[in-house]
């Protein structure tokens, strides 16, 4: 009788989660279509409108995400659009990002960091600066340093539809909260948390070139995972994005330019 009972419930406690999602992701749905909905008005309320979407759906996700320790291994693939979730391979840490539709040519995004320590699950909103538009996260890669997990994310800011900002950013979960300002990378000026660069390519040195190279094709930085390289272009004074790559390589303590 009692393992009937345990049976019971768990299948009652896995049905209530399963409602549990379907209810988010609908609710997420109709927020996203009611953020491009007014991000496409001319109506003289679109803004206002959509600010009030923005807020509703940043706080649906950092409740949800704090309150629900299994939205950190949930696939959320009813989401079609408008939410871009990644993972980091130990499923501890997991970044959720989307664009609030305010800008133009400049996008705009917002970010929930969410993470797992010692089987308790947190959520917190990536702060910014008011004049900061945000930036889209699209890998997390992790190495071990003496025991200690880091984690190594790529994300880009669009500035416009020629101008870029590519950075890695390192983060660790320890004492008892996520550090956003671990350092891992070794540089000439010292141990960084981060790793970026600036591309343009409306300028004149990408723009007007003559030797057949098409800028855009050598813009993203790279993590390759089997040797655990940090790659980004070499660009040169002018601007002129190259072919070349400056490699950072992890030698057991720190990423170093090899």
């Amino acid at each position: 009788m009692r393992k009937f009972i345990l049976i019971f419930f768990i299948l009652f406690k896995g049905t209530l989660f399963s409602q549990d999602f379907n209810s988010l992701e609908k609710k997420l749905n109709n927020l996203i279509e009611k953020r491009i909905f007014w991000s496409d008005s001319q109506n003289e309320n679109s803004y206002d409108s959509l600010a009030k979407y923005n807020k509703e759906f940043e706080k649906l996700i950092l409740n949800f995400t704090s309150k629900n320790p299994k939205t950190l291994t949930h696939n959320f693939n009813k989401i079609k659009v408008g939410l871009n979730v990644i993972s980091s391979p130990d499923d501890l840490f997991r970044i959720y990002t989307w664009n609030t539709f305010g800008g133009g040519s400049m996008q705009f995004y917002r970010n929930v960091f969410q993470y797992n320590i010692d089987g308790k699950v947190y959520s917190k909103l990536n702060k910014k600066d008011e004049e900061d538009n945000g930036c889209s996260f699209y890998e997390i890669n992790e190495v071990e340093v003496k025991n200690k997990h880091y984690y190594i994310t790529n994300s880009v800011s669009v500035g416009s539809s020629a101008v870029y900002l590519y950075e890695a950013k390192i983060f660790s979960i320890e004492n008892g909260k996520l550090n956003e300002n671990a350092k891992l990378i070794k540089t000439k000026s010292g141990i960084k948390n981060t790793l970026g660069y600036e591309v343009d390519l409306s300028s004149l040195s990408n723009r007007d070139r003559k030797d057949g190279v098409e800028s855009r094709d050598y813009i993203d930085l790279i993590y390759d995972k089997m040797n655990k390289t940090i790659k980004i272009p070499l660009i040169n004074e002018d601007g002129k994005i190259t072919k070349n790559k400056i490699t950072y390589k992890f030698k057991g303590e720190y990423f170093e330019k090899i």
